[in-house]
């Protein structure tokens, strides 16, 4: 008996509201297929956005990773480019500071061998003069023989002599002082 208490309940219900039900049945499919058709359109506007954002991302890395290999490029280029003219410079200045090195070895041999020459010059110079000296001296010894050699005879020869020695003619001077007195 409680089903058919059951059943009657229900055809109490459907009569009371049947037409209700139908059309909240019906209400319920329309919105749910509403919400279906709503549900597609979003997940296919999602995902072709999804696609075009993936697409657009995967060109803007590409874009990136091309620049990126364009500066890389760039930036070896550079570096080489400086490399090379830091190497030509070192270069360049090693051959300056050889050439300088040379040369300054060259100006120092010259010097030296000029001044063995002078050296050799002024030694050869002092032994003629040391002989003429030596056979002057002795030649006015000799020519004194055994007089005495009065204080201003012996100046007067070592006058001479010096005067000699250097290459100064005694009465050139005294000509000299005597046109400058007379002026």
């Amino acid at each position: 008996m409680a089903d058919k208490n059951m059943n009657n309940v229900e055809q109490i219900r459907e009569l009371i509201f049947g037409s209700q039900l139908k059309e909240f049945e019906e209400r319920f499919n329309t919105l749910n297929q509403t919400i279906e058709s709503v549900e597609k359109t979003i997940t296919n506007t999602m995902n072709e956005k999804h696609e075009k954002l993936q697409k657009e991302t995967s060109r803007a890395l590409e874009a990136l990773e091309k620049k990126i290999d364009n500066l890389a490029t760039a930036t070896q280029k550079e570096r080489s480019k400086l490399k090379e003219l830091i190497d030509t410079t070192d270069e360049t200045l090693q051959v300056q500071l050889q050439n300088q090195k040379d040369e300054f070895l060259t100006k120092l041999t010259m010097l030296k061998e000029t001044l063995e020459d002078a050296q050799t010059q002024t030694s050869h110079a002092l032994k003629q003069m040391r002989q003429e000296l030596e056979k002057e001296l002795t030649s006015k010894a000799a020519a004194l023989g055994d007089e005495k050699v009065s204080k201003d005879a012996m100046a007067s020869m070592l006058l001479d002599i010096a005067m000699k020695i250097q290459g100064t003619d005694m009465g050139a001077l005294l000509t000299q002082e005597q046109d400058s007195e007379a002026k």
